[in-house]
């Protein structure tokens, strides 16, 4: 008996550090966000808009979202934007997180100084620069949050 539970411990033990591992795995984006970013929105700041990818249902800060390959919204589009007119990305701002946007926004990681997995989340939020707007929506600089 002594010997079957030991068996059946050290097989739990082994099921928790496959499943530990892959948690630890994980992308970082949804890591940082339990939300994906489903939008987007204006966030005032001074006299200028910036237009961010956010999260309608968020209980709680709605841009702590995240996005990844295959989200499709307008949250993308707005990314796309900035990673165009901050970065020269060159990107269709088409709303569809694909190969060239995971391309760029691994780029920017890098540049930045953030974990370059071609996700959006948080810390990639925080670390870039995003396009300020006037009232009217035309870009006017580049700035961090």
């Amino acid at each position: 008996m002594k010997k079957c539970f030991s068996g059946i411990l050290s097989a739990g033990v082994l099921v928790a550090g496959v499943l530990g591992g892959t948690v630890a795995a994980a992308s970082s984006a949804s890591a940082d966000a339990t939300y994906e970013c489903n939008t987007s929105k204006a966030l005032a700041k001074g006299s200028y808009n910036v237009l961010l990818p956010h999260q309608n249902y968020a209980p709680a800060d709605p841009y702590w979202c995240y996005l990844i390959y295959g989200s499709q919204n307008s949250g993308v589009s707005a990314l796309q934007f900035t990673l165009n007119k901050c970065y020269r990305a060159g990107l269709a701002v088409d709303g569809m997180y694909g190969p060239a946007t995971r391309s760029a926004v691994t780029s920017v990681q890098q540049r930045v100084g953030v974990s370059a997995d071609g996700e959006y989340g948080p810390a990639t939020r925080n670390a870039m620069n995003w396009s300020y707007r006037t009232s009217s929506g035309t870009h006017h600089h580049c700035a961090k949050l």
